[in-house]
């Protein structure tokens, strides 16, 4: 029986070098590297399983505004006076008549300094571009009884230009004066 173990041993040897020679080489596996800080800042971890989230705020909104905000007043668009309607504000103004003169409509008004100033259309009032646009004069009708009823006073109609805060844009607004 020893040469018959021989064989064996001899047998076992060989099949032994054969699956050595044949198969790949075995490595004992390491852990991976910690990414580094910069790796992890440039935006590429060197271990895609470790990967750490970081908040870019480039191109977003700041998240400690509200997302609803409220809208400013209109502001209106002051001049330099070039006359002494355009020295004060519109309300301050006191409508004292309106006439028709040659079928064409004037108006006169009190300035806060206590003087009177004649307008017709087309002048300029108020310090925010206001322009007269319009001088009615008063319209009464009679009801079914015979009362005398007021539909519309004696006013000026004044164009300003206002500009919005919010948007930047320039829209129209129309104020009167009446007595």
């Amino acid at each position: 029986m020893s040469g018959n173990n021989g064989i064996r041993l001899l047998f076992f040897c060989l099949v032994t070098a054969a699956l050595v020679t044949v198969s790949p080489p075995v490595t004992i596996a390491e852990s991976p590297p910690e990414p580094t800080i910069e790796s992890v800042l440039a935006g590429n971890p060197a271990n895609p399983e470790t990967d750490v989230f970081t908040y870019r705020a480039a191109g977003r909104r700041d998240p400690f505004e509200p997302l609803v905000t409220k809208q400013k007043k209109a502001a209106r668009v002051v001049v330099k006076p070039r006359g002494p309607l355009q020295k004060y504000e519109l309300s301050q103004f006191r409508l004292m008549a309106v006439l028709v003169v040659k079928g064409r409509p004037m108006a006169m008004v009190k300035a806060p300094d206590g003087k009177s100033y004649p307008v017709k259309i087309g002048n300029e009032i108020g310090r925010y571009e206001g322009k007269v646009v319009n001088i009615e004069t008063k319209v009464t009708k009679r009801d079914s009884f015979g009362k005398r009823i007021e539909q519309s006073p004696d006013r000026i109609v004044v164009k300003e230009t206002v500009r919005d805060n919010f948007t930047g844009k320039h829209s129209v607004e129309y104020r009167y004066l009446t007595m």
